[in-house]
Parts: structure tokens; sequence; C-alpha cells
């Protein structure tokens, strides 16, 4: 089905959406880990929205992979808002929304950084810690899961890539430090509990790059991220294994990898470096 054109044209369907994904071996792995943004093109004219996201779910699904999972993050309570599993709007775009809402999925009662897994998984997730990034974390469960694979489906890597901040977390990068937020989570049966969540977000002192394409640049160098352009965007995939070694190797090796400048250790202050002051808070 012919689904959207690029600036040049030419248009694309759904099996060249699948031929994609299948080129950088997003079909081979066990759980889909997917980082989003599918303005792929201008789209043909006549398909909805609702049908579009619901054609490129149906084209992930043929992958045959056992788990898709999606992260579904809102900041709830650094947004001073509390966190309805059900009805608070993710903001990892229209697709990963999509996928929330759908029948037979989990969404995690963490506050700040929740994804959304099949029910097959419930009993996996359903008691997530207290800390987004830390032991317990949706992030450190996919962590020690076998076969996982991130996949990059319009987004970019360098721009969305919140597992590193899982691995700083894991190394105890002095750069970081625990914040925590008090709010409310409204669970899927409509109960509502009190609730303290930490993050582990950026000192006040350290200077963060604008986006990671540098180690999004590496990674496909070295093979371990495969990508490949589809319309207006790329779609790319790397094994979480590969993630992990690579991330916490160059941490090992360059404690300021991650970072836009050497920090300097006398400046770094525990202070949250966010506010809603400047806008709704989507970044930790």
């Amino acid at each position: 089905m012919e689904l959207f054109r690029d600036g040049r044209g030419t248009i694309y369907t759904d099996q060249d959406i699948k031929n994609a994904l299948i080129s950088v071996g997003a079909d081979e792995c066990e759980s889909l880990f997917i980082h989003s943004d599918v303005m792929f093109g201008a789209p043909i004219g006549g398909i909805k929205r609702n049908e579009f996201l619901g054609i490129l779910f149906k084209t992930i699904e043929e992958l045959k992979v056992k788990n898709i999972i999606v992260p579904t993050f809102t900041y709830s309570f650094p947004n001073g808002e509390d966190y309805d599993v059900i009805n608070s709007k993710t903001s990892m775009g229209a697709f990963n929304e999509y996928i929330r809402k759908m029948n037979n999925r989990y969404r995690t009662e963490d506050p700040l950084l929740s994804v959304s897994v099949p029910n097959d998984l419930k009993r996996r997730f359903d008691h997530v810690s207290d800390h987004s990034l830390g032991e317990g974390s949706a992030l450190d469960i996919i962590h020690h899961m076998k076969n996982v694979k991130f996949l990059f489906f319009g987004a970019e890597m360098g721009d969305c890539f919140t597992y590193v901040h899982y691995v700083e977390k894991m190394m105890d990068v002095p750069y970081r430090f625990d914040m925590s937020f008090e709010g409310n989570v409204i669970g899927e049966n409509g109960e509502k509990k009190a609730r303290k969540q930490t993050i582990h977000t950026q000192c006040y002192g350290a200077v963060l790059p604008s986006k990671y394409d540098y180690f999004e640049n590496e990674m496909e160098e070295k093979g371990y991220l495969k990508k490949v352009k589809l319309a207006d965007r790329y779609i790319a995939c790397i094994s979480e294994n590969d993630a992990y070694r690579e991330i916490s190797n160059h941490i090992l090796n360059n404690i300021n990898y991650f970072l836009a400048q050497p920090f300097v250790k006398s400046q770094l202050q525990n202070k949250y470096t966010y506010s809603v002051a400047n806008g709704r808070i989507t970044h930790c």
C-alpha cells in the first residue's frame, strides 16, 4: 500500500518499510524496543492518521518479533502532575501513543519513564523500581532480558537514547545525581496512591551536548548500528548488548565522553537543572 512520498517525489509502500526493517536486522531479536518519529514523508492523500499508524504497527508485527516494547515517558511528577497509567499521554510521539493505547498491552506505573509492553510481559514489569534509571527499573529489566534490540524508527539515536542515562546510573558517573519527586499514581483500575520516584539527572555545572550524534556515527562506523534511509528519515537498529558494552566502555575510558565539555568537580552541584517555567519537562 502506498503510504508517503519523500522530498523528491518517490513513493514508499508498507513493503518498502518492511524491507528496510529487515535490512537493519530488526527481525533478528526476541524483543524490540522502539524509539519513533514516523514523519518519513508527505502522506499519500486519503490515509487517516490512525490508519497510517495501524499499518506501521502491522508491518512491524510481520517481523514476527515476540515482544514489541515502547517508551511511554511522561515526566509527570517533575511537571507537577499526577500520573494516570491509562490517560496520561506520552511525549514520545504519535506512534508510541498509538501502541500504548492498544488492547493486550501493559503500561508500567513509573510516573517518569514508563514503558508499554505486551501483556505477556506484565508479571516481569508490574513492580518496577521507584528509581526510573536504577536497579529494577524498566530499562534495567530490559538489560537483563535476552536478545533485545533498540530500533530507531524514524527517530535518531543521537537525539533520544535515554538508555545512555541508565548506563550512567549503573556506573555512578559523578556529573549526575539522584533527584526525587513526589506525586500520585492512578493505576489501571482507577486507584490513586502516593509515590516517590527518583531519577538520575544532570548536576548543575555539567554541560551536556545537544545530541549524541558522534556516538551514533561511531556505532554505525563500527558496524554495531545498522542504518538505512527511508524516504526523508532513517531506520536504525543496534543490539542492547552492543549498546551497553560500548556506552560503558566509553565512560570507563573517558568520563567526559557524554558531556559537551569536561566537568569541573568543584563546580558540580546537586541542583535540578530543568524547570516547568521554561516549558514542559521532557528530558532527564
